[in-house]
């Protein structure tokens, strides 16, 4: 049987091609900077997240690729490699994983029919900010709809998600781009996320049609990081920002096979990572990280206490 995900709500064309550290920070069984703790961060500053998905990246070919947003990034921040510990290396347990910080065993996706799912009992990070601070505002959006719509088994967020968007198909990454740069923008309520999602999906095309040893893979990177500066852009240009404290973090839901596909269990398809950037998290830092920490360090951002009773797989990266 092949290992190659069948993808039909994938797009068919290509529509984007457009320090090391000082000192490494460790520890147990993950490496890590520092996180702060609400009495460390400064009352004036209200804290802001944004989780920005990159599917079927991978971290050694962003390092290559022509993306200065990236790169500055992991200069400023956390370069955290990691790798997939269980063999299916789908979309759909990929994102499970990273949105709810518990692994398969508990989330129950294991293909991208979301088939077995029991996200009642572990909910997407943005639902678990919802239920436990009402008043933040959250935000999804995603290129593949499956994430974010009653769409092939999905959606991965909850309708407690106060907005959650899947652009048209013809409008793919490009669509998703420009959601999230008016919403990120804004300032006022309804729009003006203190939580935010973003997917997309062009690199994970570019594997498939090409591999993930070839240009257009870089070029897909290339015209992704150019999409992640818009975002960056909207956020540093907000007339709030300087009373804002934002913690930015990259990830991907798997890699790719230098001919392209996966779903695996080849190194290159088990690859992921976590970039993260903002306060507490050490310039040119480097460790490891696993997928299951990205939702509790984006919860610990918020102020919002891990509760025990959640049972999640992951911690706060620190």
């Amino acid at each position: 049987m092949s290992h190659t995900p069948a993808r039909p709500t994938r797009r068919t064309l290509l529509t984007g091609a457009a320090a090391t550290a000082a000192a490494a920070v460790t520890g147990t069984a993950h490496a890590a900077a520092a996180r702060p703790t609400p009495a460390r961060r400064s009352a004036a500053r209200t804290p802001k997240a944004l989780l920005i998905g990159l599917d079927g990246c991978m971290l050694d070919r962003v390092a290559e690729a022509d993306a200065p947003h990236l790169h500055r990034l992991i200069a400023g921040g956390l370069r955290a490699p990691g790798t997939i510990p269980y063999a299916f290396t789908l979309s759909g347990p990929g994102w499970s994983t990273l949105a709810t910080g518990v692994w398969p065993t508990k989330h129950g996706v294991r293909d991208n029919t979301f088939r077995g799912q029991r996200f009642a009992t572990y909910p997407d990070v943005l639902t678990r900010v919802e239920h436990a601070r009402p008043a933040l505002r959250t935000y999804a959006v995603s290129s593949w709809p499956q994430l974010t719509s009653a769409t092939g088994g999905g959606p991965l967020f909850s309708p407690a998600v106060d907005v959650r968007v899947a652009p048209p198909g013809s409008a793919y990454d490009a669509g998703t781009t420009q959601d999230a740069v008016a919403r990120l923008s804004a300032t006022a309520a309804p729009d003006a996320p203190d939580a935010s999602f973003v997917q997309l999906d062009n690199i994970d095309h570019a594997g498939h049609a090409s591999g993930g040893a070839s240009r257009a893979y870089l070029e897909a990177i290339a015209g992704a990081d150019a999409q992640v500066g818009q975002m960056l852009t909207a956020i540093t240009t907000r007339p709030t920002h300087a009373a804002e404290d934002w913690l930015i973090m990259v990830t991907a839901d798997h890699g790719h096979t230098d001919a392209g596909g996966h779903g695996g269990t080849s190194a290159r398809e088990k690859q992921t990572f976590v970039i993260a950037h903002g306060t507490g998290f050490t310039p040119g830092s480097t460790g490891t990280s696993r997928m299951v920490d990205v939702a509790p360090t984006l919860l610990t951002h918020l102020g919002i206490a891990i509760d025990p009773r959640w049972h999640l797989d992951g911690a706060p990266l620190r």
